[in-house]
């Protein structure tokens, strides 16, 4: 392919080279939480990587991004964006390189060691791309003044390329689907300055476990319920409708729960044989299919390897690889026994959870408001909900490169346990209105036998504080992440 033929494709695609508006198909005013820590390490030398599954807005933010560029008078020719899989590029055989020549020669017009000023190179979906990681390197390595922005569609590609070539050089950023108060923010139910409260919340949590003094938390809780109980009952119909079909901003205008549904089905047939199947050769995808359709219909139970294997027809290392690759896609996440000592931990058998409410009900086909009325299916997208918000909230409060959610039972089960400051913090998810009496026990027991400070229990509209063991209603709970 012809160098002017590749810049004829590029212009489609860099409409602002010509002064034109983002489509606003490719853009929206709603920003995520995402946008604003990437645009703050746009400047920085470092490789910006944005991994998360398929139709998570990934492509969205990436024009926000530009957006914003062009908004602080950064010459338009400056920023480029290609789709690695563009069909016209490919097909015509346009490599990355003869694609960055054209750019720098026919748009740019200076040679790479002659750049003033950073340029700013967006590659969308670079998984499409063999060798990507080596051929970033190599570009990065020789230090001209280019900025590279990449983005992909699981995790499957990124470990690959930050294990070996890029370490060092890249700094990634997981977008998943939204949480609970990024719906709320979305529906102008609570306004985008809403993010400072939560700091406020994160740092009393953090000062109560590190004094032992649940009242400092409680005492901001309630500050912050007040802020927001006017709005209680527009949140609680958003949270019943979360619970349902999750957080995928895809389904935000959309009402047809039945389309929804079909939607789910589609998108999961998408990550398995784009991000999977085609990546780790599976010769029989249908088993992978029945097993994400058992773990979504078991979704926070705990997983026997051995009967799961049998049931499948499956080799046991099979099915751990399995396990691996949909967890790399962003669709599960396992819940290891809560101990210090890394041989209990391997011994117990790991509880698995679908990261998403709506991909578990889309896949378990019980997408519909009769989930509402279902005591034990609710128990278990509670469950489910409770743990992605879990994983989120540990990330905020203590980053670190591996986010755990455990869980413990010493027969008696607690939910779930995240460390803070090295504590392990207990959280029931209780979503009834009165509470069993051995509800309480377990967590006493727990607070007994780890020293933990103080331990906290989900539940559906209880906010009270028991001596140590603080009720918190879970459609507050779902807005301090």
């Amino acid at each position: 392919m012809d160098e002017l033929e590749i810049v004829k494709v590029l212009n489609r695609y860099n409409p602002w080279w010509d002064g034109k508006a983002i489509s606003e198909s490719k853009t929206s005013s709603f920003k995520r939480g995402d946008f604003y820590s990437i645009n703050d390490n746009l400047d920085r030398k470092e490789i910006v990587s944005i991994v998360g599954p398929r139709r998570v807005g990934k492509t969205i933010l990436i024009h926000q991004l530009i957006q914003e560029l062009l908004d602080r008078q950064i010459e338009p020719k400056r920023i480029l964006y290609l789709s690695v899989d563009e069909i016209e590029l490919s097909k015509g055989g346009a490599e990355l390189k003869h694609v960055f020549e054209s750019y720098f020669k026919y748009v740019v017009k200076k040679p790479f060691d002659e750049l003033g000023e950073i340029h700013y190179l967006f590659l969308d979906e670079i998984q499409e791309l063999e060798d990507w990681e080596k051929i970033l390197k190599n570009w990065y390595d020789l230090g001209y003044k280019i900025k590279f922005i990449i983005s992909g569609s699981s995790s499957i590609w990124i470990s690959k390329g930050t294990e070996e070539s890029l370490l060092g050089r890249i700094k990634t950023s997981v977008m998943m689907p939204l949480k609970f108060s990024e719906v709320l923010r979305y529906r102008k139910i609570i306004p985008d300055g809403f993010s400072e409260e939560k700091k406020k919340l994160h740092f009393a949590l953090i000062k109560s476990v590190e004094t032992r003094n649940i009242e400092l938390f409680k005492k901001e809780l309630e500050s912050f319920a007040g802020l927001i109980a006017s709005k209680r009952e527009l949140i609680e119909i958003e949270l019943n409708r979360y619970l349902i079909v999750g957080g995928y901003p895809e389904f935000l205008e959309e009402k047809n729960y039945t389309k929804i549904a079909e939607s789910i089905r589609d998108k999961i047939k998408l990550i398995f044989f784009k991000d999977i199947v085609r990546y780790f050769r599976i010769r029989n995808p249908a088993v992978l299919e029945n097993l994400f359709k058992l773990l979504s219909k078991s979704s926070g139970n705990s997983f026997n390897i051995i009967k799961t294997a049998e049931i499948l027809g499956i080799q046991r290392p099979t099915l751990k690889d399995y396990l691996k690759y949909l967890s790399k896609a962003y669709l599960i996440k396992s819940s290891e026994f809560y101990s210090g000592s890394r041989k209990t931990r391997i011994r117990k058998q790991n509880k698995i959870y679908v990261l998403d409410s709506g991909i578990r009900n889309g896949i378990s086909d019980y997408l519909d408001d009769s989930l509402l009325n279902d005591e034990t299916e609710l128990g278990m997208i509670v469950q489910g909900v409770v743990f992605d918000h879990l994983l989120r909230l540990k990330f905020n409060l203590e980053h670190g490169p591996e986010t755990d959610v455990f869980y413990w039972n010493n027969k008696k089960e607690i939910d779930f346990v995240i460390e803070i400051k090295r504590m392990g913090i207990p959280f029931e998810a209780k979503y009834r209105s009165k509470l069993p009496d051995s509800t309480i026990n377990e967590i006493e027991g727990f607070l007994e036998e780890k020293k933990s400070p103080f331990g906290f229990v989900i539940t559906k509209d209880l906010f009270k504080l028991e001596g140590r063991i603080l009720r918190i209603p879970l459609w507050i709970f779902l807005m301090i992440v």
